[in-house]
C-alpha cells in the first residue's frame, strides 16, 4: 500500500469538515498517482457474437443443418435417410461426406415436409436409406427419392450398419478407425466431424466385439484403432481386442462433455472461427446427429435446456476463441441464457494485470430491473457481478438463476439486508448461510464471494468463510442522482482494476447501463467479475479494488478512511441505502455505528 497517513488525515479531516462527500470519489483528474501504475489497452474484450441452427423439431433442425452446410447443392451427390427417433443407424453416419444425413419418422409413416423440399433443393443423384426396413422402409426411400436413384447402407443390426456405413465412406484403407459404444451415446455422435476414418461399434456394454465389427475392422484394416470414451464406455480389453494387435489409443475423457471435448481437438487442432455447441446430457443429442457434416468447426456438448455452460466446454471455448458459437437445436433444447454464458466465455482468458479491466457490482436484487440490466449485458456481451438477498431469492429464484446461467458471478449479499456490525458472529453466519442455501435451492453453487450490507463490516465479517468485497467507486445512483450524472461520475471515476458499486434496484441506473458499457468499452476497459479480476480471494480477503486486497490477517476498521494502492484516499465507505419493503434505509452514522 502507498500513500502516507498525513494524507489518510488530511482525507479524514475533509470528511470531517464536510468538503468531502462521503463514497463520492475526486475525478480522475485531481487522484493524485492516477491509473500509470495499471496497464491499459486500446480495445476492449467482449464476448463474441452467437447463432444457432434450430428448427421446429428434430426433422427441421437436420434441415437447416443442411441448408447451412450444403448451401450450394452442387457438392451434394447423395442424401441419406435416417430414423429420427431411435437414431442408432444414423450414429456412426457421420463420415459420410458426400451429402446431409436427413431424419424421417418412424413406422412408415410419410416422409416430412421439410425434409422432401430440403430433397428436391438438393437434387442428388441418389437417395440412401441408412438401416434396414424396419429403420426406412421401402415406401419411405421411394417418396423421398421422387424417382432419383436409390441405395441402402444397411444390414440386420447397428453393428452391421456401421461397418456398411464405414465401407462406403472409406472403400481405400483409412488410417484409423473410431471404436464407440454400441448403445445410443453421444461419443460416435460427435466423431462425426473426425475425418481420417469411421466409427464402428462394441456390444452395447462395451465389454465385447460384435463378429460384424471384427469382419468390418479385418476389411478396413486401419493403420491403430482409437477408443472414443473412456474404460466403462469402451473397455481397454475390448479395444485390445478389436485391434488385434494394431496400435491403440483412447479420446476419452471424464465424462461425455470432456471426450467430446478431446475428439474436437482431434478433428480441429487448429483455431476455427466457429464452434458448434450441442445439448447432450440423458439422451438429448439428437440435434448434434446430423452436424458430421459441418465441416468448419468442432461440436462440443453441454447440458441443458437452460443450464450454465460447463466447465469442459467453456474452457475449450476460451482456448479456442471463435468468433461465433453456434447452436444446434432451438431453445428447448439449449435456451438463449446457454449461448449468453458459452459468449462470455468464448472471449477468452483476460489477465487483468496486463488488460485494463473493470468489474460492474450491483447490490439489493434481485429486483424488477434485473432483466433488463440482463438483457443490457447479453446484448453488449459483457459480465458483470450482482450480490443478492436470500430472502428475495428464495421468494422468487427465476432472475438470479438466469443470472447465473448467462455466466455472470451472482454474490452474497446476506439474507435479510441487516447491518452486520450489529449481529454476533453466529447471527451474520446465518444470514450468509441463509443465502447460500437459497441460492443452491435453484442450482446456483455455494458463491465464494458477498457484499455486506451498507458496506458495513467488522472483524467477524471476515471469519463467514468469503472473500468481502468492497468498492472504490461508489456514484451514489440511490441517493437521486440522473441517468447522465451516474454515467458521467462512472466514466470520470474508474481506474484500471475498479469496482463499480451500483443498484438493480435503482431505475435511473438500469437506465444508465447501455452508455456506461459504450462509455468504458471507448476508454479501453474490458469488463469482468470480481473473480475475474482478482484471481484466488482468499476467505476473508477484504476487497477495495484489483490491487487493493487486505489479507485475513490484516485488522481493519470500517471507521478509518481507505487508503488505495494507486494513491487515493477514500473517506470510510457507506452505502445508506436500505431494500425497500425489506431493509430501512439508514443514516451515515448509523452505518457507521455512530452515536447521533
Amino acid at each position: 500500500m502507498r500513500g502516507s497517513r498525513v494524507g489518510v488525515l488530511l482525507a479524514a479531516l475533509l470528511v470531517v469538515l464536510g468538503l468531502v462527500v462521503p463514497g463520492v470519489l475526486p475525478p480522475a483528474s485531481a487522484a493524485g498517482e492516477g491509473p500509470s501504475a495499471e496497464p491499459t489497452v486500446e480495445t476492449a474484450a467482449a464476448g463474441v457474437a452467437w447463432s444457432r441452427i434450430g428448427g421446429a423439431n428434430r426433422y427441421a433442425v437436420a434441415v437447416n443443418i443442411s441448408r447451412y452446410r450444403f448451401a450450394d447443392p452442387s457438392s451434394v451427390r447423395s442424401v441419406y435417410l435416417a430414423r429420427g427417433d431411435v437414431f442408432a443407424d444414423a450414429l456412426t453416419a457421420g463420415s459420410l461426406g458426400d451429402g446431409p444425413v436427413l431424419l424421417i419418422t418412424n413406422a412408415c409413416r410419410s416422409v416430412p415436409a421439410v425434409v422432401l423440399d430440403e430433397i428436391a433443393r438438393l437434387d442428388p443423384d441418389r437417395v440412401v436409406a441408412l438401416g434396414g426396413e424396419v429403420s426406412v422402409c421401402e415406401e419411405q426411400l421411394a417418396q423421398a427419392a421422387a424417382g432419383r436413384p436409390t441405395a441402402r447402407l444397411g444390414g440386420a443390426d447397428r453393428f452391421e450398419t456401421a461397418g456398411t456405413i464405414a465401407r462406403a465412406a472409406f472403400p481405400s484403407r483409412p488410417a484409423t478407425v473410431y471404436l464407440a459404444n454400441g448403445s445410443i451415446t453421444p461419443d460416435a455422435v460427435v466423431a462425426g466431424t473426425l475425418t481420417d476414418g469411421p466409427v464402428l461399434l462394441t456390444s452395447r456394454d462395451g465389454r465385447s466385439v460384435p463378429s460384424a465389427t471384427a469382419a468390418a475392422l479385418a476389411r478396413l484394416n486401419p493403420s491403430r484403432v482409437v477408443a472414443l470414451g473412456g474404460t466403462l464406455a469402451v473397455s481397454d480389453s475390448t479395444l485390445t481386442t478389436a485391434a488385434a494387435g494394431r496400435p491403440t489409443s483412447r479420446l476419452g475423457g471424464s465424462d461425455r462433455y470432456a471426450t467430446a471435448r478431446l475428439v474436437a481437438d482431434r478433428a480441429f487442432p487448429s483455431r476455427t472461427s466457429r464452434v458448434y455447441l450441442a445439448r447432450g446430457d440423458g439422451e438429448n443429442f439428437v440435434d448434434a446427429l446430423s452436424a458430421g457434416m459441418l465441416a468448419d468447426g468442432p461440436v462440443l456438448l453441454t447440458s441443458g435446456p437452460c443450464d450454465r455452460l460447463r466447465f469442459g466446454p467453456a474452457a475449450e471455448l476460451a482456448q479456442r476463441t471463435p468468433s461465433r458459437v453456434v447452436a444446434l437445436g432451438g431453445p428447448l433444447a439449449l435456451c438463449d441464457s446457454t449461448l449468453v454464458g458459452s459468449s462470455t466465455a468464448a472471449r477468452g482468458q483476460v489477465d487483468c494485470a496486463r488488460t485494463a479491466c473493470v468489474a460492474l457490482t450491483f447490490d439489493d436484487g434481485p429486483a424488477s430491473g434485473t432483466s433488463t440490466v440482463l438483457d443490457t449485458f447479453a446484448q453488449k456481451r459483457v459480465p458483470a457481478t450482482f450480490f443478492v438477498v436470500g430472502r428475495k431469492v428464495a421468494s422468487d429464484g427465476a432472475i438470479t438463476r438466469r443470472t447465473w446461467v448467462e455466466g455472470h458471478e451472482v454474490g452474497n449479499h446476506t439474507y435479510d439486508h441487516p447491518r452486520l456490525p450489529d449481529l454476533t458472529l453466529s447471527g451474520q453466519q446465518a444470514q450468509v448461510d441463509r443465502t447460500d442455501a437459497a441460492l443452491r435451492a435453484i442450482g446456483v453453487p455455494t458463491t465464494r464471494t458477498m457484499r455486506p450490507p451498507f458496506l458495513a463490516f467488522d472483524a467477524n465479517t471476515r471469519r463467514l468463510g468469503k472473500a468481502v468485497i468492497m468498492v472504490d467507486t461508489n456514484p451514489k445512483d440511490w441517493n437521486g442522482p440522473s441517468t447522465q450524472q451516474i454515467r458521467t461520475f462512472i466514466r470520470d471515476n474508474v481506474r484500471p482494476g475498479s469496482i463499480v458499486i451500483q443498484h438493480d434496484t435503482v431505475a435511473n441506473t438500469v437506465a444508465a447501463m447501455p452508455g456506461i458499457v459504450d462509455d468504458l468499452h471507448a476508454m479501453g476497459y474490458t469488463l469482468v467479475t470480481v473473480p475475474q479480476l482478482i484471481p484466488g480471494l482468499d476467505p476473508g480477503d477484504l476487497v477495495y479494488n484489483r490491487t487493493t486486497v487486505h489479507g485475513p490477517g490484516t485488522a481493519v476498521s470500517m471507521l478509518d478512511p481507505v487508503e488505495l494502492d494507486d494513491g487515493r484516499v477514500l473517506p470510510p465507505l457507506v452505502d445508506e441505502y436500505g431494500v425497500p419493503g425489506l431493509a430501512p434505509t439508514l443514516t451515515r452514522e448509523e452505518v457507521l455505528g455512530l452515536d447521533p
